[in-house]
């Protein structure tokens, strides 16, 4: 069988997803049948591992939208303990050693957020290690505005507006 080119075995691919899209039980033979009548003779091995490919791809999605509601949950909770503990640290009547807790709540709390992130791929962790090529590179975007939007999230860098301006602030 003669090799097959990136983008060919991307229109394949796309073809058997709209092919799942619409019936999800839809058996390999089935598939090759359909695929057929449209005019494309796909081997059955080929058609085998293109449909696992697929089903690989379904699979990582599904892992990775689970790891982002269970970080964007965990986010809100850290989000929600340093207000409260911000609150704490910036009244007056407070005594000293309860603002020195709620700040080391507020650093804990940003800390364990960040170890989070870090577990989770968001961003590249290497002890001991000095690379500078990869610290000269510009980062991907799809990697740049997620770690923009978390920054965003804990109040490190003021929201973005459409134009590129960031959005007054207010203060409660």
């Amino acid at each position: 069988m003669p090799r097959i080119s990136h983008d060919q075995k991307q229109f394949y691919k796309a073809k058997i997803r709209g092919l799942l899209a619409r019936d999800h039980k839809m058996t390999q033979r089935a598939i090759q049948e359909r695929l057929k009548e449209e005019g494309l003779d796909i081997d059955r091995t080929y058609l085998g591992s293109l449909v696992n490919a697929i089903y690989v791809e379904r699979t990582k999605r599904a892992d990775t939208m689970m790891l982002n509601y269970a970080l964007a949950a965990f986010e809100d909770t850290m989000t929600e303990v340093v207000r409260v503990a911000w609150s704490i640290a910036t009244d007056p009547s407070a005594r000293k050693q309860d603002r020195v807790a709620a700040l080391r709540e507020i650093r804990e709390a940003h800390k364990d957020v960040f170890e989070k992130l870090f577990d989770a791929g968001v961003f590249e962790r290497k002890l001991g290690t000095l690379d500078a090529v990869v610290r000269n590179t510009p980062l991907a975007p799809e990697r740049k505005k997620v770690i923009q939007d978390v920054f965003q999230n804990w109040g490190l860098i003021p929201p973005q507006l459409d134009g590129g301006t960031t959005k007054p602030t207010t203060s409660p």
